[in-house]
Order: structure tokens, then sequence, then C-alpha cells
């Protein structure tokens, strides 16, 4: 994505066939991966935005083909100009992913297609006018939108995590924090693109032939390791949200709470701290691997709030800190049991501790006794 005027045009043509060449690779690449998502992993609304984009974003590559056919017409510039066009509904398309994977199921597409609006009409304006200013009106407006929407989307995934870990005791499959650094990638790359496009007057001169191919090749690479990097993080992303049964048990929770002194918390505290290791530790409900805040207060006969809101403060942990504390203790105690003839690898005992992820279970494991697993083992011989 760059601002690209034609200077000898014919000396750059072997710059050009090179150019569409890792173009059709990243094109095919991109088109591939989109329409394997929409076939395969479609479950939430943002993994089905996020093929639409990747198609979307395919078939900006053609641009380079386009300005190969039409290299030697007099209307090269104005369509090269026309193209970069397109290439903002591409930064518009990204935006509307970031807002779907962050607030998901909370917008319809149609609502998410507005991002795309004014990049639409910058690009029938200036296939009508063909005015000038139209381009830079629409570089000023893409960096203040994108900057406004990265600080509003790291604020919600701060305010989305503190959630998760308030009401979910593994986050492996619900955690949104790697989206923090997805935007800051996405958006450097996009400061990078207009900066270039301002300073840039000679894409296809012969003289920074090399070095444009150059810096192309590895755009584009990037740009596919970006985007498995993403599949893969989206395939194994998860929507958090109560079940119906969970909704009725709410229901019934807040009438329930109104027959006994809500109003005192000193209630909820000492109903909270007679029962609530008894409750965990003799029914093993850390061993469930989808045990959530709202469960564990059903069972205690309190709310989310408040159970919340003593964990916090007299544990001083998460709810998904304290849970796994007690995960990593029948982990340990398994570990030990090693010695006695139990011949459970050590990814099975990290399923039968509660933990639904080998690597998540590491790496508590290592954080909290400093070794390993193995080496915990090994070193009790």
């Amino acid at each position: 994505m760059k601002n690209r005027n034609f200077v000898n045009m014919n000396d750059a043509l072997f710059y050009i066939l090179l150019l569409c060449f890792v173009s059709g690779i990243t094109q095919c690449t991109l088109a591939g991966i989109g329409i394997f998502m929409l076939k395969f992993h479609r479950t939430y609304q943002f993994q089905r935005v996020y093929a639409a984009v990747l198609i979307l974003h395919s078939i900006g590559f053609l641009n380079n083909f386009v300005i190969l056919a039409c290299r030697n017409l007099p209307i090269s510039e104005f369509l090269n100009l026309l193209l970069l066009f397109f290439d903002f509904m591409i930064a518009g398309g990204y935006m509307m992913f970031a807002v779907s994977l962050v607030f998901p199921n909370r917008f319809k597409i149609r609502q998410l297609l507005l991002l795309e609006i004014p990049f639409i009409i910058a690009m029938l304006l200036f296939a009508i006018t063909q005015s000038s200013m139209v381009l830079p009106i629409v570089r000023i407006y893409t960096l203040v939108a994108s900057v406004a929407l990265l600080v509003c989307l790291r604020l919600s995934i701060k305010k989305h995590t503190k959630m998760l870990l308030d009401n979910v005791g593994n986050l492996e499959c619900f955690d949104l924090r790697w989206t923090n650094y997805l935007l800051v990638v996405y958006f450097a790359v996009l400061m990078i693109w207009i900066v270039e496009s301002f300073s840039q007057q000679t894409w296809f001169s012969t003289q920074s032939m090399n070095n444009n191919l150059l810096v192309d090749t590895v755009y584009c690479f990037f740009i596919i390791a970006v985007v498995l990097l993403v599949v893969m993080k989206l395939n194994r992303q998860k929507v958090f949200t109560l079940s119906t049964t969970e909704d009725e048990n709410v229901t019934e929770n807040q009438e329930i709470e109104a027959q006994v002194p809500v109003s005192n918390p000193q209630y909820h505290k000492v109903l909270i701290n007679n029962n609530l290791e008894s409750v965990i530790v003799e029914n093993r409900y850390y061993q469930d691997n989808t045990l959530t805040l709202q469960k564990l207060a059903q069972l205690l006969g309190t709310n989310r709030q408040y159970l919340s809101n003593y964990i916090n403060q007299e544990k001083h942990v998460s709810f998904y800190d304290y849970i796994n504390d007690f995960r990593l203790e029948e982990a340990k105690r398994l570990l030990e049991s090693k010695d006695e003839g139990n011949k459970h690898s050590v990814e099975e005992i990290s399923l039968m501790s509660g933990f639904n992820s080998y690597i998540t279970f590491l790496r508590s494991f290592k954080k909290k006794y400093g070794q390993t697993p193995l080496q915990y083992f090994s070193n009790r011989k």
C-alpha cells in the first residue's frame, strides 16, 4: 500500500514483474486463508469478518497487475491514485475486524460497515472530481480514526480482561490480551504506510528500484506472517457468555438475595469465609476447567459481586489465580505420587488438575515453584 507516481515505467518493467510475482504469492495466500476460514472456521462474527477482510486485502494486490497493464496509458497516474483509495478501504476493513473481536456479537455486520463509509465516499469523490485535496484529507482521517480506535479498544480490552479474571478459571480460550500487541502492530504498519505515501515521489524510478522491491518483499512476507499468527489465535478464541441455565440461576439468586440481608456485606463475607475452601476442596471443583465465578457463587449461596470482592480483598488475588493455586497443589500432589507408581504423564497430570491447556499449566507451575514439573519431580528423587 503505497503512493506510486510513474517515472520511467518502461525502464522499471522488470521491477514491476517481480513485484507482481511477490504480490501474487501474497494475494493467493490471503485469499486461500480467507476462503478456508469462511468454510471451516466461522463460528463467531469476528472470524467471518476477518476472513472477509483477508479476501478484500487479497483483491487489493491486484493493483500491481492493473499498473502493469496500464503503464503506458494516459490515465495511469489517475488509476494509481484511485487504487490507493482502495487500500484505505482495506484499512477500514481491519478496523471492522478489531471492533468485532473486542466486542463480539455486539454489532451487526451492517453496523460495522459504517466504518467503511468514509473511505468509500473518499474514493468516489476522487473518481468524480480528481481533486488533489481528497487524498490528504482521507490520510488525516485514517490517522485520527486509528488513534481513537486504538485507545478505545485497548481500554475495552483491559476492562474485558478484568471481567474474565473475576469469572473464568482458565483464560486460555477467552483471553484477549494478545490483541493489544496486534493493535499496536497494525497501527505501526499503518503509520509507516501513510508516512511513506507522503514522502515517496518516485515509486517506479529505476534509481530506487532495488530498494523498493526489497521493501515490498519484506512487507508482503510480514503480512503473511501476521495473518497466520492471527488465524491461529482466532481459531482458539472463544466468547465468554453466561449460558441459559446460568442466566436463570442469576435470576433465582437475585430472588433469594431479596430475602436475605444483601445490604449487609458482613453476612456474605462470613458465609464465603466459612465455606469457600471447603466447598472447593471437598468437592474438587477446581478440577472442573469450566468453573466460573458465577458457578462457584451459586454453590456458596451468594452472588458474583460479593464473591469477587472477597477473593480480591481477602485473598489478594484474582479468581483466576485463586482457582489455579488449588490446581497447582493438586498437580504437585500427583507429581509426588509418581514415586508410588503413578504412571500418568505430566500432560495428563495437568488435565487431571483442572488445566485445559498444557502450556498454561507449565507457565503457572514454573511461576509458582520456580521450576518446571519435570525438574520438580527430578529434584525429589
